[in-house]
């Protein structure tokens, strides 16, 4: 399964059918589908705009903007925090995560949550990855700060 991380937006894919059902049965996270792919429930009604003040998901917009929604919350600088389920300002996450070279891709235990902080001190904005159903590891690449 791959998975594009834009800005705290999660876009899942299959590569191969069954994917999506084995993502949610081992990590006990729910996707929904979404245009043409699967995103998790509560981001799948996220807006293509932001008017200041007016909330996006529960929290205000600071910001007034008009795009697809992973523009919206970096214009808004939010995130999805799936182990809450909740949209969150981008600087309200404290997890860390331990992001280790293997090869041309990075390994790391698990999803990683954006926002989360690298041990260089570097906060995840963006990454690109793909599950492994035989290995049970997230390969990821394209990962990006703030």
């Amino acid at each position: 399964m791959k998975l594009k991380c834009i800005h705290g937006f999660f876009i899942f894919g299959e590569t191969k059918v069954g994917q999506v059902s084995d993502f949610m049965s081992l990590t006990g996270l729910s996707l929904v589908p979404w245009r043409d792919a699967y995103t998790f429930q509560h981001i799948s009604s996220a807006p293509n705009f932001s008017l200041f003040g007016k909330t996006i998901l529960d929290i205000p917009a600071i910001s007034t903007f008009e795009g697809e929604p992973w523009e919206v919350f970096e214009s808004n600088g939010l995130v999805y925090n799936f182990v809450l389920d909740l949209v969150v300002p981008i600087q309200s996450v404290t997890q860390d995560v331990v992001i280790r070279p293997a090869g041309n891709r990075y390994i790391s235990n698990g999803l990683i949550l954006p926002g989360s902080l690298t041990d260089e001190g570097q906060r995840v904005r963006d990454y690109s990855a793909w599950f492994s159903r035989d290995t049970l590891r997230w390969l990821y690449s394209e990962i990006s700060y703030v």
